[in-house]
């Protein structure tokens, strides 16, 4: 039920709506054409920029998404947005800033006059081999990813993690063995090809990985490795001495190898694993939530976990919040 005609009105509808009069916002939609929407895209990961499907629909992303997502879907009425660019959409105004996930990754300020709205998308607020991490943003209400959002989710440092991956890595290596990391091919792959850069130590990628590193070189960032189609790769095959970076779910038959899992999940794994994540942790989350200093927070893109960390934030924090696909919220600026 709408408050009045100026109320702002926030819904998860495959994604996350805002309408403000006749604005029409949708933030990472997974859902078909929504009428008279403008969609906007967070980052280049699948379960994120489903939107580029819809074709005749106006949607706006980084520079460098439009780069990533244009290897696998069509960008036909796409934008490129600037940090801190506003786009303009009736009395709305959306602003991107950095959410230190992955190569042009945005978090979105969405103002409108009854409020400040934040959507996080994925985010992380640490510094990293390849990001800068997230900027909060004051607001008035705070829709935060809870990919990781229950106490049990605590990731040790960036560098200790790299520690522990190179003296496996090196342990491995011993054994006249190769070590496989199976990662995200656009951003965890990155970030551990920069590791073991430091260290010299040769590194294959998959293709699918290598596609991705060329879009990073591309924007500066300097990564060495071998792609694992081209002739050099076959010539160190033959000798050893490498790791393997390549996507979670490809099947390897060769016996030589020994993988482990690169992911936050890697915590809740019985395999080998890393918990090196471009997401935030628990605490990193609660702690973003206490600098944006919101009224309202709404928990997303967690499944079970939305209600664990929006339970937390309302019994400890003593501010408002509930996952956002349970009710619509509606929001009233307070008049003076």
């Amino acid at each position: 039920m709408w408050m009045g005609v100026d109320d702002l009105r926030i819904e998860w509808n495959g994604g996350v709506r805002i309408e403000y009069k006749d604005a029409k916002v949708v933030l990472d939609s997974k859902r078909s054409s929504i009428k008279d929407s403008v969609f906007f895209v967070s980052h280049g990961h699948f379960d994120h920029s489903a939107a580029f499907r819809i074709k005749n629909a106006k949607k706006y992303s980084s520079k460098e998404t439009l780069e990533i997502v244009s290897n696998f879907f069509s960008i036909k009425n796409s934008f490129s947005l600037s940090l801190k660019e506003k786009t303009t959409i009736g009395e709305v105004e959306v602003i991107p800033h950095n959410s230190g996930h992955v190569l042009g990754s945005f978090e979105y300020e969405v103002r409108a006059p009854e409020g400040i709205i934040l959507y996080t998308g994925d985010f992380n607020t640490e510094k990293t081999k390849t990001m800068k991490p997230a900027e909060p943003v004051q607001c008035d209400v705070l829709i935060v990813e809870a990919t990781f959002g229950s106490p049990s989710f605590v990731f040790p440092k960036v560098d200790e993690i790299g520690e522990d991956m190179v003296e496996w890595a090196g342990r491995v290596l011993k054994r006249g063995r190769i070590p496989f990391f199976r990662a995200d091919p656009l951003g965890n792959a990155q970030e551990i090809i920069c590791i073991f850069n430091e260290c010299d130590i040769p590194v294959i990628a998959h293709p699918r990985v290598a596609l991705m590193n060329m879009i990073y070189e591309r924007h500066g960032f300097r990564l060495q490795y071998i792609d694992e189609q081209s002739p050099e790769a076959e010539e160190i095959k033959r000798h050893g001495g490498f790791i393997y970076v390549a996507p979670k779910n490809i099947k390897i038959s060769d016996a030589g190898f020994e993988d482990a899992l690169v992911s936050g999940w890697a915590l809740w794994s019985r395999r080998r694993g890393f918990p090196l994540s471009d997401h935030a942790d628990f605490h990193r989350i609660i702690r973003f939530v206490e600098e944006c200093d919101p009224k309202i927070v709404l928990t997303c893109h967690g499944g079970r976990f939305n209600e664990t960390l929006a339970r937390y934030i309302e019994q400890k924090m003593h501010i408002k919040a509930y996952p956002i696909d349970l009710i619509p919220t509606e929001f009233r600026k307070e008049k003076p």
